[in-house]
């Protein structure tokens, strides 16, 4: 594998939100030196920056998508094209073009954060004593019967059938009681369900970690594959696809 090569697949890696920490730092080193590498990698980082302001605010899906779009064409490096599923981004390189697919075409249908309506409008579930910790990068909200995402901050109220969606590069903790925690990692979602007249946290896919004070009582993080109980005061519970 040629040097670049190397690169070009640690930038996918960047897009889909799987790079490590130590390949970020040595993709970043080499894209100082490598005039390829890094305009397709400033390509990439662009396009994700675009989107996550074209979402910034409250606003219809057709108006968020309409943003992204006018924003994107005045930048000199970038193309757009219809195509029959829509407006594709072209920025020469196969992984802007990922990225312009997953970032772009991806939020405009709705599949990360598909805005609609106005959230006051949606009755809220029953408040829980639940606190925002630390937030890094974007991190979503979506309360139980609506199709609105919002940014989530610190201070939120967080309600029953809350849905939590941390983005590429960004994790974002929950307070529980005590000293407890639970910190979502990115490309991950979680949410809050009621179970046997507690609050269960459900993780629908990527990864978390609860810390738990001592001594705690029964903890249990719900997937798609069974419940996690925690047997200690620290554990990590991984959903994929594999």
């Amino acid at each position: 594998m040629t040097t670049c090569e190397k690169y070009k697949n640690l930038i996918e890696k960047y897009i889909e939100g799987t790079i490590i920490d130590g390949q970020l730092a040595d993709l970043k080193t080499h894209a100082e030196t490598c005039e390829s590498c890094r305009e397709e990698f400033e390509r990439c980082v662009l396009l994700q920056d675009v989107v996550r302001q074209a979402f910034s605010s409250p606003m219809a899906a057709e108006h968020a998508g309409a943003s992204l779009v006018a924003r994107l064409s005045e930048e000199p490096n970038l193309r757009l094209r219809s195509t029959r599923f829509g407006t594709a981004l072209f920025a020469g390189k196969r992984a802007a073009i990922a990225a312009g697919i997953l970032l772009a075409i991806g939020l405009l249908l709705g599949f990360t954060i598909g805005r609609a309506g106005n959230p006051a409008q949606i009755p809220l579930t029953a408040q829980v004593p639940i606190n925002v910790g630390k937030i890094d990068g974007t991190v979503l909200v979506r309360h139980e019967g609506s199709d609105v995402w919002r940014a989530l901050e610190a201070g939120s109220n967080i309600y029953l059938g809350d849905t939590f969606h941390s983005t590429a590069g960004s994790a974002f903790a929950l307070n529980l009681d005590g000293e407890s925690t639970l910190e979502l990692n990115q490309n991950s979602m979680l949410v809050l369900k009621l179970y046997n007249g507690q609050t269960q946290f459900f993780l629908e896919h990527g990864e978390c970690t609860a810390s738990l004070e001592s001594p705690h009582g029964p903890f249990f993080i719900s997937t798609p594959h069974g419940r996690v109980e925690a047997l200690g005061t620290e554990f990590t519970v991984k959903v994929t696809d594999e």
